[in-house]
């Protein structure tokens, strides 16, 4: 068998399955062609809660339609068809609304990759009567313990700590959680609740023969299952890790930006914001992220102030692969050499090294990875880096500093960049001066980051 992605000519969204034996919502999609149809189903499984008819339903499933129609993204990506068909009740024009725009900016940077003309834009066409949106008095804006997406990485654990220093009570959530998310998880004793995600091996399948394949907007798509997450048990707003640097392009294409972190974006979370609440009634302070005015480097800076963490967490994505259940730094990859970076200026060396299992910043073969985070090949890394700015203080600092300035890719780099040896106070302001962004933090949340500053 060999999959053509030309011949197929609409994607079809057509079920959103709710089981209370297994708390699970399974969605169903349909990839057509004028001789072929491949049918798909996902499973999601959600932390039940004892009282199920304490839960807000309508609610629920108003997220959980909009959660199936982005994680369709998985399956349209295939042959990414010029028609994408909504074939079930539930889905308001806000709703279609943040799925056009999710799938243009979300799947960007698989467009790019596999030689599109450029963005995606199918025709959405819905099939069945459009949902009323829900009126703005009855928008609710949740209240309780926060529910903290985590991932095994330094942000998430910022933000935990964050909101326990203000006495609030953190509830930690994982999907599809491994040994890593569950041991940084249980530092501090906040309670874990986890979500099951499972694709549909046949999609791995059309993989192998010929199906395209490429880069989703996953932030996106665990925020929305955190979302459903947090209503299903009661909780209080979805609280995201999600930095200022994550809105820098990563490449501009023929005017339009590509970025490889599109959903952890500025522009991303303000648009799932202004859904929400027509499409699900949930106001915007049902989900926003605590470090959105922060950068990486200030995030970097309290997280080296809490040595509890540094043997354990991993930002890795390769130690987050399917099947690798506990991995560390692989120590040879864009995210470890960030990671390592912006580290570096404020953990000695040692227990860097010790941290990382190798000391990145005194390995020749390293230089070539640290050459395209400052900036001199054609684009930065597709992968969830920060601005090309931080990475360029972080090596001004550590330039000066006894730990660094004589390893081999601090002499290598600024040899060929020599004014990496002098003070840059326009990038110090840029890198921890105040964003103003447009997207404000409810109270009384909106002070608590203030330390990062």
């Amino acid at each position: 068998m060999v999959f053509d992605p030309s011949v197929y000519t609409e994607f079809r969204y057509l079920a959103a399955d709710f089981s209370a034996e297994d708390c699970s919502f399974s969605f169903r999609f349909e990839l057509v062609s004028p001789t072929q149809t491949h049918q798909f189903t996902e499973r999601i499984a959600f932390t039940p809660v004892r009282k199920e008819r304490e839960v807000d339903w309508p609610r629920v499933r108003s997220i959980a339609i909009m959660l199936g129609a982005v994680v369709g993204l998985s399956y349209y990506k295939a042959a990414a068809p010029p028609r994408y068909v909504i074939a079930l009740e539930g889905m308001t024009q806000a709703g279609i609304d943040y799925l056009e725009v999710a799938l243009r900016e979300g799947l960007a940077e698989y467009a790019f990759r596999n030689d599109f003309p450029g963005p995606l834009s199918p025709e959405i066409v819905l099939q069945a009567p459009l949902a009323e949106e829900w009126p703005a008095e009855e928008h609710l804006t949740p209240s309780g313990d926060p529910l903290v997406p985590i991932g095994g990485g330094k942000d998430s654990v910022v933000t935990v700590e964050l909101l326990a220093a203000a006495r609030m009570h953190p509830v930690q959530f994982a999907v599809n959680p491994n040994k890593i998310m569950y041991r940084v998880g249980r530092i501090k004793g906040h309670p874990v609740l986890a979500a099951s995600r499972e694709l549909d091996p046949h999609l791995l399948e059309l993989n192998a023969v010929g199906a395209r394949n490429g880069h989703v907007p996953v932030t996106a798509m665990n925020s929305l299952i955190a979302l459903v997450q947090a209503r299903i048990i009661g909780l209080g707003p979805v609280v995201m890790s999600l930095e200022a640097s994550a809105s820098e392009a990563t490449l501009v294409w023929d005017g339009h930006d590509v970025n490889h972190q599109w959903s952890k974006s500025e522009q991303a979370e303000e648009l799932l914001q202004d859904m929400l609440g027509p499409q699900a009634g949930l106001s915007a302070g049902a989900y926003f992220s605590l470090l959105r005015p922060y950068s990486e480097v200030q995030i970097a800076r309290y997280f080296a102030a809490l040595p509890e963490y540094h043997p354990v967490i991993t930002s890795c994505n390769r130690a987050f692969r399917q099947g690798v259940e506990d991995a560390r730094w692989c120590g040879d990859c864009d995210k470890c050499r960030f990671i390592f970076l912006i580290l570096s200026p404020f953990i000695p060396a040692t227990s860097l090294t010790r941290m990382f299992a190798d000391n990145l910043l005194d390995n020749q073969s390293q230089v070539e990875g640290y050459r395209a985070l400052l900036g001199l090949h054609e684009h930065r890394p597709f992968e969830c880096v920060g601005e090309q700015a931080e990475s360029l203080l972080a090596f001004t600092w550590i330039a000066h500093q006894s730990d660094w300035c004589h390893s081999a890719v601090v002499k290598a780099l600024i040899e060929e960049m020599p004014e990496l040896s002098q003070p840059h106070p326009d990038l110090e302001d840029q890198v921890l001066g105040e964003r103003h962004g447009r997207i404000s933090l409810p109270a009384p949340f909106e002070s608590l980051g203030s330390v990062l500053a």
